[in-house]
This record gives C-alpha cells, sequence and structure tokens, in this order.
C-alpha cells in the first residue's frame, strides 16, 4: 500500500469517526445539555451521601411484587416502569426498546410431569410439576410458571430405564461405560454444581439418552440437613427447582435440544433413586440424598418404566430493554455504561433486582446531582436494563449488535451488575486487565458495611475483599477474575472489545450456585431477613458501582491500568508455557 492510500485511508477513518459522534452528538444531547451550564463540582462525596439503603429496598419491594419471566405482559409493565423512573430521577432521555426473539414457556394450565408407571400402567410417582408456597405472600402469586427449562424437547417420553450420571460431564459416562452401563435410549438423572445445565443436555443427547432430569442434591444446596432449609435460613428445600435456559449463546448458532429437559426438586429425585437397582455408585458420586445412590438403569419392580410428558413450547414473543441516559459535558460522544438484566424466571429478588435496584438507585444519585448543582458528567453515561438475559442474553446482545459500529468506536467501558448481593463474606469481582486500577482504587473508598469486618482493623471494601479472595501472586491485592461468559458483559466485552466488569458482593460457602437460586424462594423475605437485613451490603456495592462509573465518566484521561494488562500478558504467556511443557 503507498503513502496516498495510507493518508486517504487515515482521512476516511477520521472522518467515519467524526460524523458518527456528529450523528450521535445532534441524536438527543445538543439542545438538552447546551441549555444548561455544566458546573463542574467533584460530587463523589454527593454521590456517595446521596446512596439509600432504604431506598434500594424499595424498588427491591416494587420489582418483586410480581413474576415478570421475559416477553410477559408483567415484564413490559416493568420496563415502562423503569423508563418512568428514569425520567423522573432526572435522566435527559429514557426509552423502551423492543425486540422480537425466540423464548420458551411451560403450559401454564398443564405443567410438566414425570411419572413412574408400575406393571399395570399406575402412576405410582407423579412429580409436582410447580413449586409450592412455604412462606412469602409473593410465592402465592398465579403468575408463578410452573417448573420448566426453557428451549427443552417437547413430547411424551417412556422408557424402561433411568440412569443416574452424577453430574452428566464426560468423565461420568465414561465411568458409566467402564461399569457396563448405556444409557441409549434411556432417561437421565444429574445433579447441578459442575456444568452448565446446557451442557448438560447437550451431551446427554449425544450419548443417546432420550431425556434428562435435572436436580440440585442437598450436599452442595442443603449443607445443614433438611431442618434448616428456607424459610428459615438460605439453604434450599426439598421441592425448590432451578429454572433455567438450556443455552446461553446466540440463537443463530444455537443448536436447540430435540430431546426433554425437566427440572425436579431433590425430594423428587430422591424417590427416582430408591425405584432403581444396579451397581452402587462410586463415593464421589453420593450425594446427602437418604438413599443408596445406585446407577440403575434398572427399577426394583419388574416391567416398571419411567415417562416424561413435556409440554414446554417455543414461540416468538416481544421484549424489551430500558436505556436510559445523562449527556456528558465536555465528552458527549464517548459512553460510560452500566447494566443489568431485569427479567426473572419467577420473583428473581437477587437475581437479578438486587441488581436492577442498585442500578435505579446510582441513576437516581447520578440525576439529582444533576437537578440539585446543575452538574454533568464528562463523558455521557448510559444506564441499560436488558431483558430475556435468563434465556441467553438475548436483549443485551440484540442491543449490542444494532448499535456496533458506535459503541466498538465510543464506548469506553461496560459495567455489569447482574446480582448486588448474593450473599455478605466478601466483595467478590470480575473483570478486563484494563479495569483493575479503577476497580480497586474505588473499592478503597467504599466504607466496609460489615462491623465485625471494621473492628478486625478492615475498614474497607478492599481491605475485606484483599483479606478474603487474595491475590496469591501479588500479595495485598484482592484476586480479579478473567470474565468468562454468562451474564450481559459477554456482548460488550468479548464480541465489541469493550472493556467490562462484573460486580457483587458474594457468599462464604464453596458453592455453585447460591441455594435458591433462580428458585420461588428468592423472595424480600430471604434478603431482608437473612442475607442483608439493614441493606448496608447493597449500599456498599452501590457506593462502589456508582463511583467506578464517576471516576470513568469524569477523569480527563481514562484510568485505564495499562501496566497491569501488560503484567497478565506476560504472566498468561509464561502459564500456556508451562501447561504445554508439561
Amino acid at each position: 500500500m503507498n503513502k496516498h492510500w495510507v493518508f486517504g485511508f487515515a482521512i476516511l477513518y477520521v472522518a467515519t469517526d467524526i460524523a458518527i459522534g456528529v450523528g450521535l452528538y445532534y441524536a438527543g444531547y445538543h439542545n438538552a445539555s447546551r441549555s444548561m451550564s455544566a458546573n463542574k463540582r467533584d460530587v463523589f462525596q454527593d454521590l456517595q451521601d446521596e446512596i439509600s439503603s432504604a431506598k434500594i429496598e424499595s424498588f427491591l419491594k416494587h420489582l418483586r411484587s410480581v413474576p415478570h419471566l421475559a416477553g410477559t405482559a408483567e415484564d413490559s409493565q416493568q420496563a415502562e416502569w423503569l423508563r418512568d423512573q428514569f425520567l423522573e430521577f432526572g435522566l435527559d432521555q429514557a426509552t423502551v426498546v423492543p425486540y422480537h426473539v425466540l423464548l420458551s414457556y411451560p403450559d401454564m394450565e398443564k405443567p410438566n410431569k414425570v411419572y413412574l408407571i408400575d406393571s399395570n400402567g399406575v402412576a405410582n410417582f407423579t412429580s409436582s410439576g410447580k413449586q409450592m408456597p412455604l412462606y412469602s405472600p409473593e410465592e402465592n402469586s398465579t403468575l408463578v410458571a410452573p417448573n420448566f427449562n426453557a428451549y427443552s424437547g417437547t413430547g411424551t417420553v417412556t422408557c424402561d430405564g433411568l440412569v443416574y450420571v452424577h453430574f452428566g460431564q464426560e468423565a461420568d459416562y465414561e465411568y458409566l461405560a467402564k461399569e457396563g452401563i448405556d444409557v441409549t435410549g434411556k432417561i437421565v438423572l444429574a445433579r447441578y454444581g459442575a456444568s452448565f445445565r446446557g451442557n448438560i443436555a447437550d451431551l446427554a443427547e449425544k450419548k443417546g439418552a432420550a431425556g434428562v432430569l435435572l436436580y440440585s442434591d442437598p450436599k452442595e444446596f442443603a449443607k445443614k440437613g433438611r431442618n434448616e432449609i428456607y424459610p428459615d435460613s438460605w439453604w434450599m428445600p426439598g421441592m425448590a427447582v432451578q429454572s433455567e435456559s438450556a443455552y446461553r449463546i446466540p440463537q443463530s448458532q444455537a443448536m436447540l435440544p430435540n430431546i426433554p429437559v425437566q427440572p425436579i426438586g431433590y425430594d423428587e429425585a430422591e424417590i427416582l433413586l430408591r425405584s432403581l437397582k444396579g451397581k452402587e455408585a462410586q463415593d464421589e458420586w453420593w450425594g446427602s440424598l437418604n438413599t443408596t445412590y445406585l446407577l440403575g438403569p434398572e427399577f426394583r419392580s419388574i416391567n416398571w418404566t419411567i415417562k416424561m410428558e413435556i409440554l414446554t413450547a417455543n414461540k416468538m414473543a416481544t421484549i424489551y430493554n430500558t436505556i436510559g441516559m445523562l449527556h456528558g459535558q465536555e465528552e458527549p460522544d464517548r459512553y460510560v455504561l452500566v447494566g443489568n438484566h431485569r427479567d426473572a424466571w419467577i420473583l428473581g429478588v437477587r437475581d437479578p433486582s438486587s441488581g436492577t435496584a442498585s442500578m435505579m438507585e446510582m441513576a437516581r444519585a447520578f440525576g439529582k446531582a444533576k437537578l440539585d448543582h446543575s452538574w454533568r458528567p464528562r463523558r455521557s453515561i448510559v444506564f441499560c436494563s436488558w431483558g430475556a438475559e435468563e434465556y441467553g442474553l438475548i436483549g443485551s446482545y440484540e442491543w449490542a449488535e444494532e448499535h456496533s459500529k458506535v459503541l466498538s468506536q465510543r464506548a469506553v467501558a461496560y459495567m455489569n451488575v447482574d446480582i448486588a448481593v448474593q450473599g455478605n463474606y466478601s466483595l467478590w469481582g470480575k473483570g478486563a486487565p484494563l479495569m483493575n486500577s479503577v476497580y480497586l482504587e474505588s473499592s478503597k473508598k467504599i466504607k466496609n458495611p460489615s462491623q465485625s469486618e471494621v473492628e478486625a482493623g478492615r475498614p474497607t471494601l478492599f481491605d475485606t475483599w484483599a483479606y478474603r479472595y487474595p491475590d496469591t501472586l501479588h500479595p495485598g491485592r484482592p484476586r480479579v477474575n478473567i470474565l468468562g461468559s454468562g451474564s450481559d458483559y459477554t456482548a460488550f466485552m468479548h464480541i465489541l472489545g469493550i472493556p467490562s466488569i462484573d460486580i457483587r458482593y458474594n457468599y462464604e460457602e464453596n458453592i455453585g450456585s447460591y441455594p435458591l437460586y433462580h428458585t420461588l424462594y428468592e423472595t424480600h423475605h430471604l434478603v431482608a431477613d437473612i442475607i442483608d437485613k439493614d441493606f448496608l451490603y447493597h449500599r456498599a456495592v452501590t457506593q462502589l458501582w456508582t463511583e467506578i462509573a464517576h471516576n470513568l465518566t469524569e477523569s480527563v484521561i481514562l484510568p485505564m491500568d495499562l501496566a497491569w494488562y501488560a503484567i497478565y500478558l506476560s504472566e498468561s504467556v509464561a502459564n500456556i508455557k508451562t501447561r504445554v511443557t508439561k
């Protein structure tokens, strides 16, 4: 390429860049911001002081008041309510953005069922198909969906064998093969906890299974026994069921299951395991159910069969993103993105509404700084409430793809809070190495919500984080994990290359998901009476999220950690070399 081509390309690139920026500038910012002279007050303390535990709890009460599955009328109503709240807070604009996408739903009138059929054709066992209300009034809503796994295969499957496959991973099938057990044409019973359920379903189908039953074993999810479960603690009761989708990849790439997949409670799994005969599972496959963990596939009683009757159906539906914006003053066409999904399998107090309530309080605090002090950020802040995350990150993917050209050039960073508080042990974070400095330095400014930690000499979020999740290669620093996938940062970080972070307060227990994850029992009682009684941890996460956003919007030079990025790359290369040479 000669120098004239190079020069011409450079002019074209700059011209295109300017055109994009000018287009966005005049699309919404120009008139609103120029009518108000910005007061460049340092609003750090104003923002921190404004954030209110009571407000967060109030928002959360509204969000969890009814089930709001993606694509339903309740989901649409929440999206519109959030838009109205953004405008009331003082944001410059807010809009609801619809997308028509493929979702999946159970039959509300006829729940999915699993049966054990005896030799006379009589059902000796029938699964409930629903989770029973135990404590909180909202658990009784008629809008609670029956138990289902989204995008499951549909239909009735009857077979003469059930095989316990542990966590349903490749190594588990290898063990079964060594024991002479073939799952072809059988229904398999698999545990949550070690593998994404979409992978469990996919591998089971590849192995020839006719259907998949999923359950959460009390060994992981009711560690203190059946006498200490919800509503008396955060541990899972026996009929709780995790709802989930089978895949977390774009629909265009998805090979949806052809076999039925259904979650059941561990009380029901115990009955199924008791019905089996065959070899005992090896010790590490045993959970904490009150039964012998047999592999199957035969039943104890002659001529018994197992039947799955699954009516889950895929259908097109409309989902809704709610997008609010506070325009920047000096660099209005540079965007600091903050986001959280809004849709929930049922009530979703922790996942996602703890994050939604925190984002609302952050938006309120920024809006108040604008209204009270005529303040504007240097760069624009975009508040994103995503739809249909639970179905595979659909809302965030759709929006990111639609605006990919602008975002890839103009977005500064994306900050995600899927779940603000899932425990009260320590802050726990993931993020791009470029974001480490702003993440860690911001956490040093936030007071510790735990009085016992303060008394132990750890007065800030950073102190407890570094103490409880230390970076073993770098003493004195907390560990910041690298972002994989599984939440709404995925499209921004891995598709568009926008530096991203994920923030949450974590639990101490070494388990997969928290015990009541995606169940009916994610209620206000769980949060307000068990996890975070005064909403101090919610406030701390909101303060941290706000300060990171404040830093990224106000710093003249973006606080990207190039030195740490170089260290990360060097250590990663060294790690690869070590693994290759072993």
